[in-house]
């Protein structure tokens, strides 16, 4: 039991010990390239993105959306000395514009933390709001003197709370908008059925005249067969009248007895 109960806590040890990872080394160079990124960006880069965010025509008094990629690059380098990427600059405005809708002004903004992934540090910032904490990630590239930002992102922060009562009301909204078209799908099937219903009750009345017009035919047929030398005559008697020798032109279809009084 004692060695059963030795095994037991050396695997627990064993799974404790594998979950515990070993902090990352870094050369003092990578120190210095990770604590210059982290300095850009809660020295200036978080700022000039809010301020651009709630002042859009900041720069020379045109609004930023009215320059390119490669203009919005050359601006911040010689003019604030904020080496970006333009594409990622244009979409990290728009990132803070939406954020700080939700959160109002940054009050304060904290420590850096920040990381090293191959050729890309990133950092991550807490900021203090009017309304709510945020967080902000940016990624610059891993060189010593000049790391460019290649992309950053204002993300409001919620409550656990606040994420359950948005995913319910997601949840009600989809299942909502399921059951309204499975409603509207039910009732396009039904007119299918009434379509259809009025193509066959017409097929049954077509059928029912057809069949009513064969028995008709039918019933003089035999009626005619039964007097086919009165039939004869009258029809001689029909071509004389019409000056004709001929019976050929037309057809005695009934006999009718005239009841004289």
């Amino acid at each position: 039991m004692k060695k059963f109960r030795i095994v037991i806590l050396s695997v627990i040890l064993g799974l404790l010990l594998c979950a515990c990872g070993k902090e990352p080394v870094y050369t003092e160079a990578q120190t210095q390239r990770m604590n210059n990124a982290g300095s850009i960006a809660t020295s200036y880069g978080i700022n000039i993105l809010e301020a651009i965010a709630q002042q859009p025509d900041l720069l020379f008094s045109t609004p930023y959306t009215d320059f390119t990629y490669d203009e919005l690059e050359t601006i911040m380098r010689d003019y604030v000395g904020f080496n970006v990427d333009g594409y990622a600059f244009a979409n990290a405005i728009d990132s803070f514009d939406k954020g700080l809708a939700e959160t109002g002004a940054i009050l304060s903004i904290g420590e850096p933390v920040v990381t090293l992934d191959g050729s890309e540090i990133i950092v991550d910032v807490e900021c203090v709001c009017e309304k709510r904490y945020a967080d902000v990630e940016m990624i610059f590239t891993n060189d010593l003197y000049n790391p460019r930002m290649t992309s950053a992102a204002f993300n409001a922060r919620y409550t656990m709370g606040e994420k359950m009562s948005k995913a319910g009301l997601n949840t009600v909204i989809g299942m909502g908008t399921v059951f309204v078209m499975l409603i509207v799908i039910s009732f396009i099937i039904s007119l299918f059925g009434l379509v259809s219903g009025a193509g066959r009750k017409k097929d049954k009345t077509e059928d029912g005249i057809d069949r009513a017009v064969k028995q008709i035919e039918k019933n003089e047929t035999a009626e005619l067969a039964g007097d086919s030398e009165l039939v004869a005559v009258i029809a001689a008697a029909i071509a004389a009248y019409e000056g004709t020798t001929s019976t050929d032109g037309f057809v005695v279809r009934s006999i009718r007895k005239i009841k004289r009084q």
